[in-house]
């Protein structure tokens, strides 16, 4: 079990991570709208990387590149960056609050990992509580009739592919520094979005436009080591509610940048994956006090 003050840590490092994520995938969603998504990322990304690098530099940490061929942190990087592609590639074409709704998916996909890569048990209520949570998902999807939105399904993959990504970040090594995973991050989005970029008509950038993409830089990479500070040597159950507050940033921005407002079947669909998500994490903490009284105290002297 993590410390006291290892979790109010990453409480606050997580809820502070979907705040600049949230501002982030605004600035994203702006810029995308004019100029196609592989110029955009690979923008951002480079920007990110000079931000990031210039961190490794300046805290005497640029030796730690030697370890970037760790593989548990390659496998770790690319995960984010197609988390990051996908959700991007559905960000155009949805309402914000909307696909993190459905990215909010991920605790219960970790759920489900963990059963998978942990052998971790899982009780009748937590899988209960991943099925409602999907039930949310397919609300946001609406998978009939006119109304179906095929770029979800993109959001769902993002969520499979975040969860996995989460997942590996507690197995990293912690002589592995943040820095090094959030620059690896940077740097795979810079060359994922120059790939992109081969079946696309790149044009000039507007320096407004390059300014805007600065700044989503900054946030980006904010949240990067936020992200990692969160999940590393925490209490996973302690620390993922806080993953929710992501909604309440995603919901002020898409509404303050683009005016949007999530329909009844997407407000129903919000609330059953955030109460399906907290119950899971609920019965989490349950089953580890169990599991805690189970286990006979050691006798003096033993």
């Amino acid at each position: 079990m993590s410390s006291a003050s290892a979790n109010r840590r990453g409480m606050a490092a997580l809820a502070g991570a979907m705040a600049a994520f949230a501002v982030n995938d605004s600035l994203m969603k702006l810029t995308a709208q004019r100029y196609p998504l592989g110029e955009v990322i690979t923008v951002r990304g480079m920007i990110a990387s000079l931000l990031v690098g210039a961190i490794l530099v300046s805290s005497g940490q640029l030796a730690t590149l030697r370890l970037a061929h760790n593989p548990m942190l390659l496998g770790r990087t690319a995960l984010d960056g197609m988390a990051m592609v996908l959700f991007t590639s559905a960000l155009i074409h949805m309402p914000l609050a909307e696909l993190s709704a459905i990215n909010l998916v991920s605790p219960l996909i970790i759920t489900a990992l963990a059963v998978i890569f942990f052998k971790e048990e899982v009780g009748w209520r937590r899988w209960t509580a991943i099925l409602v949570g999907f039930a949310g998902t397919l609300c946001i999807v609406k998978p009939t009739g006119a109304n179906f939105n095929a770029w979800a399904l993109l959001g769902i993959a993002c969520a499979f592919a975040g969860a996995t990504r989460d997942v590996v970040t507690r197995r990293l090594d912690h002589g592995i520094p943040t820095a090094l995973v959030s620059f690896l991050a940077a740097v795979a989005s810079a060359i994922i979005g120059s790939l992109m970029g081969l079946l696309e008509d790149w044009r000039p950038m507007a320096f407004t436009d390059v300014g805007v993409l600065a700044v989503s830089a900054v946030f980006v990479a904010i949240g990067y080591f936020l992200i990692v500070i969160a999940f590393r040597g925490t209490d996973v159950s302690a620390i993922a509610p806080f993953r929710y507050t992501l909604l309440l940033w995603a919901g002020i921005c898409g509404y303050l940048a683009f005016g949007e407002v999530p329909d009844r079947y997407a407000i129903l669909g919000s609330a059953l994956i955030v109460g399906s998500g907290l119950y899971a994490l609920h019965r989490e903490v349950v089953r580890r006090r169990t599991l805690t009284a189970a286990v006979p105290p050691v006798e003096p002297g033993a």
